[in-house]
């Protein structure tokens, strides 16, 4: 008798959606609040909150970013809809695509922050077209960056080196390892609109 209760729960288990992995979502007023990875699904779910929802505001909070795919197509969602975006926490890699979409941009808080670089490889590596992509696709969104950073950040060799912006502060990042960038942050590099 176990073995087929057994047999049946292993069955469940693997026909179950790993929800945990995609990024939650939730309506507080005239904000969604997005937060967790970035699993690929986010577009598809985020166009239907928006179809059922008055959304103003997309908050993402408490992402290191994921499917580089999905940044782009929420962030050109965001724009298309002519919302706005705040980070509270960390929003980095293709969550700061989503945040680069929204029309003003703000980053909440002292300790918040947006990471950006490349798209790489599930190796680690850079992908060959990626630079040339994001060079193209974030002046689009945010007009006034400063370019020569763009380059920097967008050629980072691996997907362990990161630009990190603050409201006060920038750095870049190999792991644990900060270099502060003098006088930069968020809205002096042309990124936050606040």
């Amino acid at each position: 008798m176990r073995s087929p209760c057994r047999a049946l729960l292993i069955l469940l288990a693997l026909l179950t959606p790993l929800q945990a992995w995609a990024m939650d979502m939730r309506i507080e007023g005239q904000s969604v609040i997005l937060s967790g990875a970035v699993d690929g699904s986010e577009c598809t779910a985020l166009g239907a909150i928006l179809s059922q929802a008055a959304i103003r505001t997309v908050v993402l909070t408490n992402s290191g970013g994921g499917n580089a795919r999905a940044g782009y197509c929420v962030g050109d969602l965001i724009r298309e809809r002519g919302l706005s975006t705040v980070i509270r926490g960390r929003c980095a890699s293709s969550c700061s695509r989503m945040w680069l979409g929204g029309i003003e941009r703000t980053l909440e808080g002292p300790n918040c922050r947006v990471g950006l670089h490349g798209n790489y490889a599930s190796s680690g590596g850079l992908l060959p077209d990626a630079p040339h992509r994001l060079r193209s696709w974030i002046p689009q969104r945010a007009p006034h960056v400063d370019r020569v950073l763009m380059e920097q950040w967008t050629s980072l060799p691996t997907n362990n080196w990161m630009m990190y912006f603050y409201n006060d502060k920038a750095e870049v990042c190999e792991g644990r390892a900060c270099t502060p960038l003098a006088g930069r942050n968020a809205r002096n590099a042309g990124l936050a609109t606040q």
